[in-house]
């Protein structure tokens, strides 16, 4: 035999121990699938499915409807009927469905949240064994760590995806034409006055409106990868890496003011739509649905976006039309139904949750109701700041500060004084935070305070690094405590890319930032954080730490054509803090980003022009 017949002999036999191996991995692994699964039986383990994280495994052939199908028939197989959810990100809702027929819920993580954020916060929620069907490292830990705190009873196991998707597989191939079909796969089932005719498609979904979506829907895929570049430590090293990503995340901001970049949110808004309007959207998402199914180009996130609205609204439909069928069920066994009830209930109450894997404090009354139609009235904020040890000057007589869903302090409620005087004035200000009705107490830490800070009494939640929460999946607000430039820099990139409401210690650079000796002392670099925002800025800044500045006004930052309202909570007189010289500031905020000052003195918001030598002029 010749050298070369010995060479392929080698690999040959490498070869052979190397397929061995893998062999006996992959049945190891279905080894550990059915232990799992059987585990699951025994326990009465709930089943939580991340969607999104199972359709990219199969390269996103798998459509929402046929995922939804496919488990319909696991479920049923593994004996786990009510006790399914599947996490779906984006829908224009933070909402959920159950769909009795199929025993499974769906939750839909809505347009200011991630579907990761609600699973790792609602994992305890069942107070029972869970599997989780991820592949994501860090939605895994943030689980374990989630029922780490909870009990110490009750664990969490993962399945790969992967496994999943060829369980499902093997299910299809066996199973009968009946017996795998679902209400949501037939488009053709809907009633002519749901849907426009299709002899009037040529003119809604023209040839310029998918166009115009795919142009728009590239954009907004490459600013999102461009910004997650910005967020990774190696890319902003140098000067040079670092001005080269904002170069193009501006580039490309302006490419997409300038072409309008508005036509998802118009196709998935339920703000202010008419009838008409509504059925013009499903029509041209259950279009898209069918265009996707035959595109070449990889699906991006604005697709996902199109494709989750228009599930979601489908699933809307079959569940209510489910639920006129079905008997109302009240068997606490129900795990599906009994979170989703829970999922609709908390979306209609202003309660305040935590867009990471800790939560955010509740304080006070619970039984808080200072209007009649709690459900749908705005988000009440009452906000104040600069008190420097003067609270009590808020609340003469020993009163209490007006009634809202939150209370913010912005910061710089310490005094100048020696560690001992500081920390009493500190302990009588938790004492007086705790006499406060509100629910959820938020403090920012300003420049005189310290960076650790615990309020016993009062329950209020202290920041001293920036942090975001969501108010029922509706409202966003990103809390930005006084920071030095530096380490604000490299904390920005922990948070998320828009909000809804940004309540920051320093105000935005020439906006109600001048001292009395005429300085600008406001953050540019918070500002222009601000007007890279790739989902556009803030309805509403509220920041405080100048006391001259106390006001509001509105102005555009960036290349949006939105008006951001500004407001200077500043409690102290101006100069030195000496006293309490104006009220705390009561507004309203709904889910639509419209703001209304119910309370505080000169806060009379006027538009004013964008300062060009800061910040872009806006593209209209």
């Amino acid at each position: 035999m010749n050298l070369v017949g010995i060479f392929i002999s080698l690999l040959a036999i490498k070869g052979t121990q190397k397929s061995g191996k893998v062999l006996k991995k992959e049945a190891d692994l279905y080894s550990l699938h059915k232990t799992r699964m059987k585990w699951a039986t025994e326990t009465d383990a709930v089943v939580l499915i991340d969607l999104e994280n199972v359709r990219g495994k199969s390269d996103f052939d798998l459509s929402h409807a046929e995922l939804l199908r496919r488990t319909t028939l696991w479920s049923k197989a593994n004996n786990l009927q009510d006790r399914v959810t599947f996490f779906v990100d984006h829908g224009s809702l933070h909402t959920a469905y159950y769909l009795p027929n199929e025993g499974i819920s769906l939750v839909f993580a809505g347009p200011r949240m991630k579907a990761d954020d609600v699973l790792a916060r609602d994992i305890s929620f069942f107070e029972r064994n869970a599997i989780v069907i991820t592949a994501d490292n860090e939605l895994m830990s943030r689980c374990r760590n989630a029922m780490e705190r909870s009990r110490a009873d009750i664990e969490v196991q993962f399945i790969q995806p992967i496994k999943f998707i060829c369980d499902l597989e093997f299910l299809v191939k066996n199973a009968t034409c009946e017996e795998g079909s679902t209400p949501l796969e037939a488009d053709g089932g809907q009633d002519e006055d749901k849907c426009l005719h299709k002899e009037s498609l040529g003119n809604y979904l023209s040839t310029e409106l998918v166009k115009k979506i795919d142009e728009e829907i590239k954009l907004r895929g490459a600013m999102y990868e461009t910004e997650t570049q910005m967020r990774e430590k190696r890319n902003m090293s140098t000067p040079k890496k670092r001005r080269k990503l904002e170069k193009r995340a501006r580039m490309l901001c302006e490419r997409l003011a300038l072409k309008g970049g508005q036509s998802l949110d118009h196709l998935t808004t339920l703000n202010g739509v008419t009838e008409y309007d509504r059925k013009f959207q499903d029509e041209v998402l259950r279009q898209w649905e069918k265009l996707r199914q035959t595109a070449t180009r990889r699906e991006m996130t604005g697709d996902r976006i199109l494709l989750a609205e228009y599930f979601r609204r489908k699933v809307e439909n079959f569940a209510f039309e489910q639920s006129q069928q079905a008997p109302d069920s009240t068997n606490s066994g129900n795990h599906s139904l009994r979170y989703a009830q829970y999922i609709q209930n908390m979306s209609g109450n202003n309660v305040a949750t935590s867009m990471g894997s800790g939560g955010i404090q509740q304080s006070g009354n619970d039984e808080t109701d200072y209007s009649n139609d709690i459900k749908n009235r705005p988000l009440r904020l009452v906000v104040i700041s600069d008190t420097h040890g003067f609270e009590e000057s808020l609340t003469p007589d020993g009163g209490i500060l007006p009634d809202g869903d939150i209370l913010l302090h912005l910061g710089d409620f310490a005094i100048d004084s020696s560690m001992k005087k500081k920390g009493k004035a500190i302990e009588k200000f938790d004492a007086w935070l705790a006499r406060q009705p509100h629910r959820t107490k938020i403090v920012l830490r300003g420049n005189h305070d310290p960076f650790s800070v615990q309020f016993p009494l009062s329950g209020a939640n202290f920041f001293s690094k920036p942090k975001s929460i969501a108010i029922d999946g509706k409202i966003t607000i990103t809390l930005v405590p006084y920071s030095s430039p530096r380490n604000l820099s490299s904390s920005w990139r922990n948070l998320p890319m828009f909000c809804d409401i940004l309540a920051s210690h320093s105000p935005p650079h020439r906006v109600l930032d001048k001292c009395y000796n005429g300085v600008n002392a406001g953050c540019s670099s918070l500002r222009a954080k601000v007007e890279r925002m790739i989902a556009g800025p803030p309805h509403l800044w509220l920041c405080g730490h100048i006391h001259e500045g106390r006001g509001a006004e509105k102005l555009a930052f960036g290349l949006s054509s939105r008006e951001t309202m500004v407001v200077n909570v500043s409690n102290a007189n101006d100069g030195r803090a000496t006293h309490i010289q104006y009220d705390p500031v009561v507004l309203d905020i709904d889910t639509v980003g419209n703001v209304n000052v119910v309370q505080g003195e000169r806060i009379q918001p006027e538009s004013i022009t964008q300062d060009k030598g800061l910040a872009m002029v806006s593209v209209q």
